[in-house]
């Protein structure tokens, strides 16, 4: 298919002198004036009107949960609950919709907005006792579950804690209903698998949800299993409406090294990421690795989730096999060991061409930044984090959340920083990602710019957006920008972010996403 898309702001995210790009079977053709390529309409483009409004190039996502957004999006969702009274009503009206035996599942709830302590068992056995109920908690480090779900699971009393997991426990004990990091795979593989059908589903629901926000390519951190086919399927049904790097499970590695798929290997949609792995656990679950306590918890420093000799193993897994790692580390502690380990493995990686990863990179200890760019490591960061999290990283890390996120200082250390959301942990949108990474408070919100050092430019946030988020994810010079033999990914939007005060970013409209050429979403105020 042959589009010719005229009389528009092209911002790549300079702003480029032309106002016309013309698209041959999904790539950028030609970029110009309309007076120069007006006459493509004369052989078999199609000529759609932009109608003046400005466009950059398709948002890329280096880090969300693609499977289990559209899951969020069809299940119970406690997001935002500012009480566990309204978290406790939300669920009770869930329960009563579902059949006695049946699984009442969602997410969301976050204990961080109504005080310190966790929930427990017996609120869920009193709304919903005769089900298994499963909730995990906002960042998805923790889960809460009743007593149907505990005895159904065989936890009990004596059960043991697993390797880099924990059981919450009554004063007595006894399972209080909470599980933290590994523990949860104690709930989680009892859990029946959901039918190809649902998935796809869910998979739909995700992608529309994405495209609407002006997403065109995504960093998918799930585990579930069998989703190189179930993007497959979505492909040829053409429900896979983006760009998807798609990160692999420890159970993966084997699979793929068999079919020599390595990192960056793909088609059009879908392109073999890197093994993602676990380094600690999170700051709303107090489970990130630090090298201090918690400033409310003595002697509480974390969990760590994987130790060197397991990242030894991986490394060997994978290293020969061409296949990069990309490794969740939240807390300093985690940052600094893991970047102690890729410095190790640095001479064995640049040789083989290996570029790793950390995601989320939350707190880093002022020593430590530079060892991102010094061990070729780019950061997988969430700038909307930063101003979620603030007021828990106060509490939980004191003086130390002067290194947390630390953007600005990254980049005038050279670390190659790509953006995402986590997604569906928080909200998708990169506007509001490009605006908390700039402005370091949430829109609306009275107070100065928390740690206003580390704020960063316009320029600098798109760019983590779009060309620095391709590069990460093995797509540079062919997604992330507007250019000749790129693809055409782009997101048309209701106004120019170059040319609006800080404050009205977040309410930029995303009037119309284009995908390989093809427009795979529309605002009712657009009309082409």
């Amino acid at each position: 298919m042959k589009t010719l898309f005229t009389n528009a702001v092209i911002c790549a995210p300079q702003k480029l002198r032309a106002d016309c790009i013309a698209v041959d079977n999904g790539r950028i053709s030609e970029i110009g004036v309309k007076s120069k390529l007006s006459s493509l309409s004369r052989h078999g483009y199609k000529v759609i009107n932009l109608k003046g409004k400005p466009i950059l190039p398709g948002f890329i996502d280096c880090h969300l949960h693609l499977l289990s957004t559209g899951y969020d999006l069809l299940n119970v969702n406690l997001s935002g609950l500012d009480s566990l009274d309204k978290v406790i009503t939300k669920i009770a009206k869930a329960a009563k919709q579902v059949r006695p035996g049946q699984w009442l599942i969602g997410r969301g709830w976050n204990k961080n907005l109504w005080g310190d302590a966790f929930p427990d068992k017996t609120i869920l056995d009193k709304v919903c006792p005769n089900n298994p109920v499963r909730f995990d908690s906002k960042d998805g480090h923790s889960m809460w579950v009743n007593s149907y779900t505990l005895q159904m699971c065989e936890i009990t009393k004596s059960s043991a804690d697993p390797d880099g997991g924990r059981i919450g426990r009554l004063a007595d004990g006894s399972p209080s209903g909470m599980l933290f990091e590994n523990a949860v795979y104690l709930i989680t593989r009892r859990i029946p698998e959901p039918p190809t059908d649902y998935k796809l589903k869910a998979l739909k629901k995700a992608v529309t949800f994405l495209n609407s926000k002006g997403i065109t390519g995504v960093g998918d951190c799930d585990w579930d299993n069998g989703r190189l086919g179930l993007f497959n399927t979505a492909r040829d049904r053409g429900i896979l409406n983006l760009r998807v790097f798609i990160m692999l499970s420890p159970d993966d590695i084997d699979a793929v090294g068999k079919l020599g798929l390595k990192t960056g290997f793909g088609d059009d949609h879908i392109t073999i990421g890197a093994l993602k792995l676990y380094m600690d656990g999170s700051l709303g679950s107090q489970t990130a690795w630090m090298y201090e306590p918690y400033e409310t918890k003595p002697g509480e420093y974390g969990v760590s989730a994987i130790n060197e000799d397991q990242l030894e193993m991986y490394f060997e897994k994978t290293h020969l096999k061409g296949i990069s790692l990309a490794i969740h580390a939240i807390g300093d502690r985690a940052n600094g060991e893991l970047l102690d380990f890729f410095g190790k493995k640095y001479a064995v990686s640049k040789k083989l061409g290996l570029h790793h990863r950390i995601e989320h990179a939350q707190i880093v200890r002022a020593e430590d930044i530079s060892k991102f760019k010094k061990f070729d490591v780019a950061a997988s960061v969430q700038p909307i984090h930063a101003t979620s999290d603030r007021d828990m990283a106060d509490r939980y890390w004191g003086k130390r959340a002067r290194w947390a996120y630390p953007f600005a200082t990254m980049l005038k250390r050279g670390v190659k920083l790509g953006f995402g959301s986590d997604s569906p942990i928080e909200d998708p949108s990169p506007l509001l990602g490009i605006h908390a990474a700039i402005a370091r408070r949430k829109p609306g919100d009275p107070r100065d710019s928390w740690y206003a050092k580390e704020c960063i430019s316009l320029n600098e946030a798109v760019d983590a957006y779009t060309t620095k988020a391709a590069e990460i994810s093995s797509w540079a010079g062919r997604r992330g920008s507007i250019a000749i033999g790129a693809d055409a990914d782009f997101v048309v939007l209701s106004d120019d972010l170059f040319k609006i005060k800080t404050e009205q970013i977040p309410d930029v409209k995303i009037l119309a996403t284009v995908v390989n050429g093809k427009i795979v979403y529309q605002d009712k105020a657009l009309k082409l």
